[in-house]
């Protein structure tokens, strides 16, 4: 069934060169996906934890939000005359935060001219770009935008008399910094 191959010495060394190469081959696949697999997750891990600080800031910006309107109402109450108070604020936009990236660059142009005078250019250019995080694995952040009021509703009780009104009005554009376009005060 089976018949007996006889090799001379030089198919004998290519036959174990090819093995050889083909094993080599083979190992080298199953490194480079080993590693891909590690960098992957490493990435994954990464965006998982960006993710989980944004959530978290999600929640502190709200928080911080509300405790901005509490201060405001609070601060408001103390103005003489002015009874109960609600305040409502609204956002253009929410807070941003810019992470630190660690990156690099390169650029490489290949001039050719061939025999008969033409010439080509190539330009190949890539960027790397990398998360930068802190030792206990949280991204660094570079910088943090606030959030931009759009506008503040007042509704006061004492808001009938136009000196609390206009008192109203002018200490909502004080304590935040905004326009007067953007502030309106009304009686409950």
């Amino acid at each position: 069934m089976f018949k007996k191959i006889n090799f001379d010495e030089k198919e004998k060394k290519k036959l174990i060169s090819l093995l050889v190469v083909g094993a080599l081959c083979v190992i080298s696949l199953v490194a480079i996906n080993f590693l891909q697999g590690k960098q992957e997750t490493s990435k994954t891990n990464q965006e998982e934890s960006v993710a989980k600080q944004n959530e978290e800031g999600d929640s502190k910006v709200s928080s911080e939000k509300d405790d901005l309107e509490k201060q405001l109402t609070a601060i408001l109450q103390e103005i003489n005359g002015s009874g109960d108070v609600s305040v409502m604020i609204t956002y253009d936009n929410s807070e941003e935060i810019e992470p630190a990236y660690n990156s690099s660059a390169t650029k490489e142009t290949t001039s050719e001219t061939d025999s008969s005078g033409g010439e080509r250019t190539v330009e190949t250019s890539s960027e790397n770009k990398t998360l930068v995080t802190s030792d206990s694995s949280n991204p660094i952040v570079i910088k943090t935008k606030e959030a931009k009021i759009k506008g503040v509703l007042v509704v006061a009780s004492g808001a009938k008399d136009a000196q609390v009104k206009q008192t109203l009005y002018e200490a909502v554009q004080t304590a935040l910094q905004i326009s007067g376009h953007q502030v309106e005060v009304y009686a409950k």
